[in-house]
């Protein structure tokens, strides 16, 4: 198996598909935002064509509507990679959420954790910068990977750090998947330059009829879907709050922010093997290490 990690704009798509052509291999995305259907332009999904190319697994699962978490992403993902085992292909597991990719590799007992569903409800009823500022003080490692804007899942690590009265560690349930983990990790300023580029290009390719389209479903904005990077930004253009060039500019800050949370998660494995893609192609090692 092969994994493809990194934070967000560094190539990972592009590097899984050739990969998968020369592999005749198929791809399970490890990103907590592709599984909802009609958010496409926001969350940089692989494009239509992309998807034909190559096979593609837990891409356009749930509705917007509908809560979609990492207990369940651990059992889809399992079922694609049996899937793709049973039919003799080769697996890709390509994303940059961290605690999916974990799930998959390192087989954590997920549903070990403390767990109160009325101390939930109430921490979900207080303000996500509360939340974040007491998960600081319980368990600041988790406090430092969880993005503050993901309202569900910085409750729940609060929730298990409360019962815990400090930092909770997750247990495996089964051993290490073997997998050639692959990390991509360019430059600061060249990720930087990515990401503005690609925020920039999200308004040409429709991310604003994306956005229209999904608030007049009438949509929670506490949702985990409408978390995703960008379409508070857009939705507050919309409705006149704020000019598109600072909705493009606070999109672009918040997917910076994102990806300096990725690399802390991504950097406690060391079984990563990093590449810089603009001085290196990792292609070859991949391809002979799947000889």
């Amino acid at each position: 198996m092969i994994a493809i990690v990194g934070p967000t704009a560094s190539g990972k798509t592009a590097l899984a598909l050739r990969v998968a052509e020369r592999l005749d291999a198929e791809v399970v995305s490890a990103d907590s935002r592709l599984v909802y259907r009609g958010m496409d332009v926001g969350t940089a999904k692989p494009s239509r064509e992309e998807r034909a190319r190559v096979r593609h697994h837990l891409i356009d699962v749930v509705e917007p509507g509908e809560r979609y978490d990492v207990y369940r992403y651990q059992r889809d993902a399992r079922a694609a990679l049996d899937d793709i085992r049973g039919r003799g292909r080769v697996a890709i597991l390509v994303g940059g959420t961290g605690l999916y990719v974990r799930a998959v590799l390192d087989g954590l007992d997920l549903a070990a954790l403390p767990h109160d569903a009325a101390l939930r409800s109430r921490l979900e009823s207080e303000p996500p910068e509360a939340v974040h500022a007491r998960l600081r003080e319980l368990d600041p490692e988790s406090a430092a990977r969880v993005d503050p804007r993901n309202v569900r899942r910085l409750v729940r690590y609060l929730e298990a750090a409360t019962l815990a009265r400090g930092p909770v560690r997750r247990r495996r349930t089964g051993p290490r998947v073997p997998a050639l983990r692959i990390g991509l990790r360019p430059p600061r300023e060249a990720l930087v330059g990515a990401i503005e580029r690609r925020v920039r290009d999200m308004v040409t390719s429709g991310v604003l009829d994306e956005t229209r389209a999904l608030v007049e479903r009438g949509l929670d904005r506490r949702l985990p879907s409408m978390t995703a990077h960008g379409y508070a930004h857009w939705a507050a253009h919309l409705r006149g709050e704020i000019d598109l060039e600072t909705a493009v500019v606070r999109t672009a800050r918040d997917v910076r922010a994102y990806s300096r949370r990725q690399m802390t998660w991504f950097r406690r494995d060391p079984e990563i093997r990093w590449f810089d893609p603009t001085r290196e192609d990792p292609l070859a090692l991949i391809l002979e290490a799947a000889a």
